[in-house]
This record gives structure tokens, sequence and C-alpha cells, in this order.
């Protein structure tokens, strides 16, 4: 880094285009990840919004 404790912009960019190299981000393995994560979630919502219409808690408020 240079500035001292600043980080410039080229900086920020550097360290970013690193941590996209190591977490091989849009690599068909991490997109399949990610994909599996979000079903995942999705599936997650989904019972616990059944759950809660099946126990009667489920509100207005509570269902944005």
């Amino acid at each position: 880094m240079m500035g001292g404790d600043r980080m410039t912009e080229k900086d920020l960019a550097d360290l970013m285009e690193a941590e996209e190299k190591r977490l091989g981000l849009y690599s068909p393995e991490f997109m399949e990840r990610h994909f599996e994560i979000m079903r995942t979630a999705d599936r997650m919502r989904r019972e616990n919004k059944k759950r809660l219409c099946q126990t009667g808690t489920l509100t207005k408020a509570g269902n944005p």
C-alpha cells in the first residue's frame, strides 16, 4: 500500500483482484457452490414460512 495508512484506488483494485483470484470468482466451482447456497436458503425460507403459517403466527407484519 502506498500513502501511509490510506489506500489508493489502485491498492483497492489490486486487493479485489487478488481476492477474486483466491476465491476463484466466476469459476464453475464457485458458481455451483453459490447456487447451492442460494437453493438451500430458498428452501429454508419456504419451510420456515410454511411452519409459521401452520402455527398461525405469521402476521402481515411478519410477511413483508
